[in-house]
């Protein structure tokens, strides 16, 4: 199963900053939706103080992720999706 990056590194795609709360619920809806899609597995988001950053996912593909973060987040991400592959 191919890892999936999504980027937010636009003005658009940059992420907010959120409180602990904040935090806490959207996870929570990730971890709902992704009740329907056993087959993916959502690692994380990491981002630098000024909202830039990625989320990694493993799936079976960059469209099953725009799908999973449309129904949470209500729109698919703005920045690049892409599947990769380790090289070394």
């Amino acid at each position: 199963m191919p890892l999936i990056v999504v980027f937010h590194f636009t003005d658009q795609g940059k992420l907010p900053k959120l409180s602990e709360d904040e935090r806490k619920s959207i996870r929570a809806k990730f971890l709902e939706v992704l009740k329907d899609y056993p087959d993916v597995t959502f690692y994380g988001t990491w981002v630098d103080e000024n909202g830039m950053g990625i989320c990694l996912w493993e799936a079976p593909s960059p469209e099953t992720v725009k799908e999973i973060v449309a129904k949470v987040l209500g729109s698919p991400p703005v920045d690049p999706v892409i599947a990769v592959k380790k090289v070394f």
